[in-house]
């Protein structure tokens, strides 16, 4: 496939999941609150690998899963736990595996110890590996970035082994993207997420590869990974708020297809990208988010009205859209 970009991970909560690479608890951490409308894990914090898991799409079909911990939201496998920590912390976060895996914490500065890529430091499980292994960083810039296991990282990525990463301002505001930045009242994640159905079959829910990897052809198209009238439902997803307020939409390209995210038509500031604040925010109707990008947008909500926001996957090859998936944008 191709090479997602980097980053780097923060503040998660305990998740004592229970047994190791076939555990996976619901997690410790905090609630959906200060504005968020998802769970998160606050660091210092330990997280287990869970390779039984599934997720179960509006068609009624279950799709075996791997995650770290809980997953998102507490409530599903696919994506993974959100981390937290504020800017200027020493950030730990421990893995425990008995099968091979890492965390790379992609767009973050780490060194290359800590970076997660087998290939220049070494993965967590295994043969000769160590079962357990604390990631430890500086959080040096308050933004939105991404987390994912890089063993394998084609199919692992696939299965379900990544999530998002945010790090606040120095005081850990909930209400302010970064230091003296703009400022909103509630807080959502997109994270864009296709499930090719043939790469999770087989043993172990597809431990194999070979010529079935050669091709990506997704048949189910998702928000946070939840597709159909599942995603237009999902309090985690669909967006709701009270007119002229500011909504603040972290969106993650955890797809291995660029997708163009719509609020509906409603325009909309993009204020940062890949972590980092734009030397000039611009107002659009649409943004293209490429795999491995991550874009903050800010959208004031209109006088009333529902709308439907929409996520529209692109082939990476030849631009031609191969699926979608839509919630809705309520003023309440």
């Amino acid at each position: 496939m191709f090479e997602l970009k980097e980053i780097k991970m923060m503040r998660w909560g305990g998740d004592n999941d229970g047994g190791r690479w076939g555990g996976g608890g619901t997690g410790g951490g905090g609630s959906a609150t200060g504005g968020r409308t998802f769970t998160f894990l606050p660091a210092p914090t330990s997280v287990n690998v869970r390779m039984e898991g599934s997720a179960t799409m509006a068609n009624g079909a279950s799709i075996r899963t791997w995650s770290f911990g809980g997953g998102f939201n507490n409530d599903r496998t696919v994506p993974s736990p959100v981390f937290e920590a504020n800017q200027g912390e020493v950030v730990r976060i421990t893995l425990n595996s008995m099968m091979e895996h890492s965390i790379h914490f992609h767009g973050l500065d780490v060194d290359q110890q800590n970076d997660g890529v087998p290939a220049t430091s070494f993965a967590v499980g295994g043969m000769g590996n160590p079962n357990s292994y604390t990631y430890t960083f500086n959080a040096p810039h308050a933004g939105t970035y991404m987390y994912h296991c890089h063993v394998d990282t084609h199919k692992h990525f696939e299965m379900g082994m990544f999530g998002t990463v945010i790090i606040r301002p120095t005081d850990g505001s909930t209400n302010r993207a970064w230091y003296n930045g703009p400022t909103f009242d509630k807080e959502y994640i997109w994270q864009l997420t296709t499930f090719d159905t043939s790469w999770h079959s087989g043993g172990m829910g597809g431990m194999g590869g070979g010529a079935v990897l050669q091709r990506y052809r997704p048949n189910y198209f998702m928000i946070n990974g939840k597709d159909g009238a599942s995603a237009q439902n999902d309090s985690a997803t669909a967006i709701s708020a009270g007119a002229g307020q500011k909504v603040l939409v972290r969106i993650n390209g955890t797809s291995y297809l660029p997708g163009i995210v719509r609020m509906g038509g409603l325009p909309f500031e993009v204020i940062a990208s890949d972590g980092r604040p734009l030397a000039q925010s611009f107002i659009a109707t649409e943004v293209m988010c490429a795999p491995g990008e991550r874009y903050d947008i800010i959208l004031t909500m209109p006088s009333s009205g529902q709308y439907t926001g929409s996520i529209e996957y692109r082939d990476i090859r030849n631009g031609k859209t191969l699926g979608s998936a839509t919630t809705t944008l309520t003023v309440v």
